[in-house]
């Protein structure tokens, strides 16, 4: 197979629109079911869909990002997909800036994987692990600032409980990533 530059996984291997209009739903569908499992924590819940955000944005790049985005307006449109629920009023939710920093991550990610066939662990790594700081910094500058939190309970609460988790979703992340990319 001869690989194109500048491209994504998903480009690499879907020639047609339509199966990459297959794998923009399966995204959602991914973060949907992904939200649903959850680690009940305050004020944040746990849930798997940093995992994910970082792998589709890594491996699916700009239709990863497509993806996350629609999952975003569906939830604020109302259809109940958040952990929590969803509808506007989810804005005043303090896992709201998460989402955000997940739209934000994953298109920052998406644009940095584009040529990561030239299979450079290091450029993925550095994707992956900057995508999760806008997440949480996003997450953390929502509950600080719009809520009222405070920065310490901010972090506190928004940060300190999930970084052992984390750090296993960005390996996992990193590894299967790298696994579909070095496979090429």
């Amino acid at each position: 197979m001869n690989f194109k530059p500048n491209t994504s996984i998903v480009d690499q291997y879907t020639s047609t629109k339509i199966y990459k209009i297959i794998f923009f739903i399966l995204g959602i569908v991914l973060l949907t079911a992904s939200s649903k499992y959850k680690i009940p924590f305050y004020p944040v819940p746990m849930t798997l869909q940093t995992f994910v955000v970082l792998f589709m944005a890594s491996t699916m790049g700009i239709v990863g990002f497509y993806s996350v985005l629609s999952y975003f307006i569906l939830g604020l449109i109302g259809l109940p997909i958040f952990s929590m629920g969803g509808g506007i009023s989810y804005v005043f939710l303090p896992s709201f800036g998460y989402l955000v920093g997940m739209v934000l991550g994953s298109y920052f990610i998406a644009h940095m994987s584009k040529n990561l066939f030239d299979k450079n662990f290091f450029k993925l790594t550095s994707a992956i692990f900057l995508g999760t700081f806008i997440i949480f910094f996003c997450g953390i500058l929502h509950m600080a600032i719009f809520l009222n939190f405070g920065f310490k309970a901010s972090v506190v609460g928004g940060l300190v409980p999930f970084i052992y988790s984390e750090l296993l979703k960005i390996a996992l992340a990193i590894s299967l990533s790298y696994l579909l990319i070095k496979k090429n």
